[in-house]
């Protein structure tokens, strides 16, 4: 099979299904907000927010989702749960972009990154905008003091829900994150988590197709001593600009981490963003039915699943167009250049600081271990700052909140870094989940009752009778102390 053909071919599979429906379409709106919360800087910047009202009957609570690290669209179109629960209530759904991130540039996508504006990037700024806005959607649609509000988020802006339900509880009144890596944040666990379990899921369609990775790299690594086996190596990988020297074979396993890393938080039950169903399934039998022709082409084509998602067959996998390095060895999301791929990097090299690495034994990939020392090395080369692991879950620390729902999925690699029931606190209603066959914040996802595993769906009937009880305690609270008020 050529490498054209087998392009084809992957795209042929990753065309073959459609998407779930999306949500019912927001209205957008903009936000005078303050660039600086805490400090002299006077300037302001238009935030973007996006709202869903037409459940909303004056009576019932506000669903609020604080954007991450990425475009608004993808927390809106991608928190099924938050619609499906809101219509029951008749809940207000609030969705503020992250800044820096989607079109919520504060000055645009060159001067933001400027080295006087840049730092504003940081959690407790985002926090501030929320509140704002928050207070700002109350009273443009009259909505009740006595109005609870609940928080929802998957990944960052899980974390975010957590860290919101600890700084400003008598505005976030409860909170369900969904997996949300707050202990990989806190550097509670093994770095080796989050690679072993994408290298665990990716042998469940056949136990040999992580060993078929490690082979495909041995043989990288041995044909790529040498100018001419380094252009071998990029010709069969079908590499658009071929590796140039053997300190490139770095980049080149990151790339391929990279992919692989996104197929396993994305190893939903049906096809989504242009992947097929189980994208993860699929990339081990393409692996696995292409090694025989060509190793180096198997591999290539099994991380197409990842990259070559638009239904048209690539001519060549551009790596620097197709991973950014970074701070963050599981991805900054786009290539170089990206504003969003930049401002997670700046993240990651300050507050959002997460101890992943790889050793070959437990995980598929390359062994790197974890060097605090080199990744601040990097960060003060790139932003000319020094990431701090312990200062936003010391300072948040989500053992102290109370009304907060937890939940990670076994499929996840972020998983490990999550809270596990095993160390649940034992605070007041906190609930701690694990759930069978359930990627990335799959549970937030809309449900599809063809294809979710019964774990997620029984998850999510669990998830929203706590939710619903919530609701209407806080309500009797609020309504009891706005009556002694008055």
């Amino acid at each position: 099979m050529t490498t054209q053909l087998a392009l084809v071919v992957c795209a042929l599979v990753l065309m073959a299904c459609a998407q779930p429906p999306l949500p019912p379409a927001p209205t957008e709106y903009w936000f005078t907000q303050k660039f600086d919360h805490f400090g002299s800087d006077t300037r302001t910047w238009s935030q973007r927010y996006l709202v869903y009202s037409d459940y909303y009957d004056g009576k019932g609570p506000i669903f609020f989702c604080p954007g991450g690290e990425s475009d608004v669209r993808g927390g809106y179109d991608h928190n099924g749960f938050m619609f499906e629960l809101g219509q029951k209530l008749g809940a207000f759904l609030l969705f503020p972009e992250h800044r820096f991130y989607g079109k919520s540039l504060p000055f645009g996508p060159v001067d933001s990154y400027k080295p006087e504006n840049i730092p504003k990037l940081t959690i407790e700024q985002a926090m501030a905008d929320y509140v704002a806005i928050i207070a700002s959607a109350k009273t443009q649609w009259n909505i009740p003091p006595t109005t609870p509000l609940v928080a929802y988020g998957g990944s960052y802006p899980g974390d975010l829900t957590a860290y919101m339900r600890v700084a400003y509880p008598d505005i976030v009144h409860a909170g369900f994150a969904s997996s949300a890596p707050l202990r990989y944040h806190a550097g509670e666990v093994p770095g080796g988590g989050f690679f072993q379990v994408v290298t665990d899921t990716f042998s469940i369609p056949s136990a040999t197709c992580p060993d078929l990775v490690r082979q495909a790299f041995s043989l990288i690594f041995q044909e790529s001593q040498t100018p001419q086996g380094l252009l071998d190596v990029s010709t069969r990988l079908n590499l658009c600009t071929p590796l140039q020297s053997p300190s490139d074979l770095r980049m080149l396993a990151l790339w391929v981490e990279n992919a692989y890393a996104n197929i396993g938080m994305e190893n939903y039950p049906y096809p989504f963003g242009g992947s097929p169903k189980y994208p993860m399934f699929v990339s081990c039998n393409l692996l696995q039915s292409l090694y025989p022709t060509d190793p180096l082409l198997a591999l290539a084509q099994s991380v197409g699943v990842a990259y070559n998602t638009s239904g048209t067959d690539l001519p060549c996998f551009n790596i620097s167009a197709e991973y950014y390095p970074c701070a963050d060895i599981t991805g900054c999301g786009g290539g170089v250049g990206d504003p969003e791929a930049m401002s997670w990097d700046y993240q990651s090299c300050t507050q959002v600081v997460s101890n992943v690495d790889t050793n070959n034994v437990t995980d598929m990939f390359p062994a790197h271990p974890y060097n605090f020392r080199e990744v601040t090395d990097y960060c003060l080369k790139t932003w000319g700052t020094a990431p701090d692991p312990y200062q936003i879950p010391s300072k948040y620390n989500y053992t102290s909140a109370t009304r907060l729902i937890l939940s990670n999925g076994k499929y996840d690699p972020w998983y490990p870094g999550g809270v596990l029931p095993e160390v649940c606190p034992s605070g007041e209603d906190m609930f701690c989940f694990l759930i069978d066959q359930a990627a990335h914040h799959l549970d937030l996802r809309g449900t599809d009752p063809v294809n979710d595993p019964p774990a997620v769906t029984a998850a999510r009937v669990t998830e929203k009778a706590i939710i619903t009880k919530w609701v209407q305690t806080i309500q009797e609270e609020l309504t009891l102390k706005y009556s002694l008020l008055q």
